[in-house]
């Protein structure tokens, strides 16, 4: 069977004050077109469908969209978990019909094991979402103090017959093990509290573990214990990642591999004095800027939306921008228009007006 990992989809989520809806609708296609092309057989979503637990109804109509597409258009197997982004009674309606047209959502904890048939005998996939420890300790066992011991409650009757494969949405880690070998493509995942992690090693038996909650593809402990990343960018810290969509072969061995995704615009850093950014090659894409001016510029985001116009936010290399002495001690009664705006204008850029800008002034005043 040829399986497809995502997880964090979080369809609906803004960059700013922009919507990234149209970036997800355009790799969501691009998804859609690898499904088709590489004969995929069944879909996992690790959890973290949605951004908000609230998602819009532009959001929701997106997701639907791609459901559609993919079951129904392609005749595809879609199986998915809520995660901590998401609501599971938003996720849960409609869900019998969903599940008669092979789209098993599970977004509360079930006994249910989805098994399918496939030249190599039976696959049992166990989807677990994601449960906060309050709510574990109230539904399951009071006892339960962290995500080791819910985890190891909730997998404690599993035979691990036949093949299976676990689609679960959590912080796994190596737990504490300084092994650089750990983690495939020179990364490590992203620090969470210690306290939402848990031990990976209780994933050893399952033949894959589709992984959803961290935003960075990589490994954990060994390549089929498995996050598959977000399928796009979604902060400025990704900006020189490439993001991959997870293919696994599950035959009588596991094989992983990974397929570029093709994207709408990307995420960038400028980082310059802000005349010289201003002078730069314009962009289209979500841009961040890091200035190097030693004093904080007036009006600088409208300025640069005006050749950035997707310029998401600015901040300063040197802080000490932020501590100059924003007073001006001149002498306003025996100075003329110009000589105070000259003043002012040393004051805030820090060099003298040249000549050709003061006769200009000159001539306003005049």
């Amino acid at each position: 069977m040829r399986l497809l990992h995502l997880s964090d989809l979080h369809l609906g989520k803004n960059i700013g004050t922009y919507s990234l809806l149209q970036d997800q609708r355009f790799v969501l296609k691009d998804i859609v077109r690898i499904i088709d092309e590489e004969n995929i057989d069944l879909v996992m979503i690790a959890g973290d469908i949605f951004d908000t637990s609230i998602p819009s109804a532009e959001a929701l109509s997106l997701y639907s969209d791609f459901l559609e597409e993919v079951i129904f258009g392609l005749g595809k197997k879609v199986l998915a978990i809520a995660g901590n982004h998401d609501s599971s009674k938003r996720l849960d309606i409609n869900k019998n019909f969903y599940r008669s047209n092979n789209y098993y959502l599970v977004s509360e904890l079930e006994d249910n094991i989805i098994s399918f048939e496939d030249a190599y005998g039976r696959i049992n996939f166990h989807l677990i979402p994601f449960i906060s420890i309050s709510k574990a300790r109230a539904e399951l066992d009071p006892t339960i103090n962290n995500f080791t011991d819910l985890y190891q409650k909730l997998l404690s009757g599993i035979s691990y017959d036949d093949r299976n494969v676990l689609i679960t949405h959590c912080y796994a880690s190596n737990m504490g093990l300084e092994d650089e070998n750990a983690y495939d493509d020179g990364q490590k995942p992203l620090t969470i509290g210690g306290s939402d992690a848990m031990d990976a090693n209780l994933f050893r038996n399952f033949d894959y573990v589709a992984l959803g909650h961290l935003h960075r593809a990589h490994f954990v402990l060994e390549p089929k214990i498995r996050y598959c990343g977000t399928f796009m960018k979604y902060s400025f810290d990704e900006s020189k990642e490439t993001k991959t969509v997870t293919i696994v072969d599950l035959t009588d061995e596991v094989k992983i591999s990974k397929i570029k995704l093709k994207t709408f615009r990307d995420f960038e850093i400028r980082k310059g004095k802000f005349e010289d950014i201003l002078k730069s090659e314009a962009s289209e894409n979500y841009v961040k800027f890091i200035l190097e001016d030693d004093y904080t510029i007036e009006n600088a985001m409208a300025r640069l939306k005006k050749k950035f116009p997707l310029a998401v936010s600015i901040s300063y290399a040197n802080k000490l921008a932020f501590t100059r002495e924003d007073s001006l001690d001149i002498d306003i009664e025996n100075k003329g228009i110009l000589e105070l705006f000259e003043d002012f204008y040393k004051f805030k850029m820090d060099e003298d007006m040249g000549d050709e800008e003061i006769k200009t002034l000159q001539r306003i005043i005049e």
